[in-house]
């Protein structure tokens, strides 16, 4: 099994009460930080003029398990790690963070004037379009923003064309833990055309759901990570594999039909758009794989 990827989860798609965002105000943000892989994402799809005020990334931009521009940012852009004091060095104005971010981080850099743009909910598409506005308007172009969010609302036009007709139930299931309700893959499945069977179990968020507990719903599909950039990648196969091997879930209707389905986890952990992605390879698994 994937070590580690239900943590990601969890932060990529959190539920619950988020503290209160403190305010950016409306000024525009010249020298902004990037301390989320979302926000690493969405400023350099903005294009050149967005990406002329990052001074600065994440620490995780480049790992191609979790980012979406791993390899993209140029070598001349700084990667800063959350906690290191070398974020002020870069003197920004603005930087962007994410209801997890510790209060010591959030210390440090509100003593030294710099605004917060904090990214608060991780449930979906809706969050991820008001993250989109919020960026773009801080970089001063929301001609971009909306042209992002018109590219993903076209993906989700063609994927509701494309629903299959029997709608199957699936569990995204990983080291012990389920996505239910209020997560992103609760909207990834949906656009797919998947109900999402731990939500119709009536849980939420990301939970402890123990193996014996996962083979006993008998679910149609079984949805998993895999640390590896593409669905076809070998890694993927390994990682459906694993999940076959263990006990139980050979007698699962998704053993059986041949649904146990790996997606990158980069798209799967998403919150920005890899959730469109993630829902495009399960479509097409199930296109290829009719039951």
């Amino acid at each position: 099994m994937l070590r580690g990827l239900p943590v990601l989860f969890a932060l990529s798609a959190c539920t619950g009460a988020p503290a209160p965002a403190p305010e950016t105000g409306d000024a525009p943000a010249h020298r902004i930080v990037s301390q989320t892989i979302l926000s690493d994402e969405v400023l350099w799809a903005l294009g050149p003029a967005a990406q002329a005020r990052v001074v600065g990334v994440s620490a995780l931009a480049d790992d191609p398990r979790y980012s979406g521009v791993a390899g993209v940012w140029p070598p001349a852009t700084p990667r800063r790690a959350l906690t290191s004091e070398g974020l002020l060095a870069l003197a920004p104005d603005l930087a962007v963070i994410a209801s997890f971010t510790s209060p010591e981080v959030r210390e440090l850099l509100t003593s030294h004037g710099v605004r917060l743009l904090e990214f608060t909910r991780f449930t979906g598409f809706a969050d991820y379009r008001s993250h989109v506005r919020q960026l773009a308007a801080a970089v001063e172009d929301p001609a971009a923003g909306e042209r992002l969010i018109a590219d993903l609302d076209g993906r989700l036009a063609r994927l509701a064309a494309r629903r299959p007709a029997i709608r199957l139930a699936a569990v995204s299931w990983g080291d012990g833990h389920a996505a239910a309700a209020g997560t992103s893959f609760d909207d990834v499945a949906e656009a797919a055309g998947l109900s999402n069977m731990a939500k119709e179990k009536g849980l939420e968020g990301h939970v402890p759901v123990a193996l014996e507990l996962m083979v006993s719903w008998d679910p149609p599909v079984i949805v998993t990570g895999c640390p590896a950039p593409e669905p076809d990648d070998p890694a993927c196969r390994a990682a459906e594999a694993a999940v076959a091997a263990l006990p139980g879930v050979r007698a699962t209707a998704a053993a059986r039909g041949g649904r146990i389905f790996a997606v990158p986890a980069r798209a799967l952990a998403s919150t920005g758009e890899g959730m469109a992605r993630a829902a495009e390879i399960l479509q097409d698994r199930l296109r290829a794989e009719p039951p």
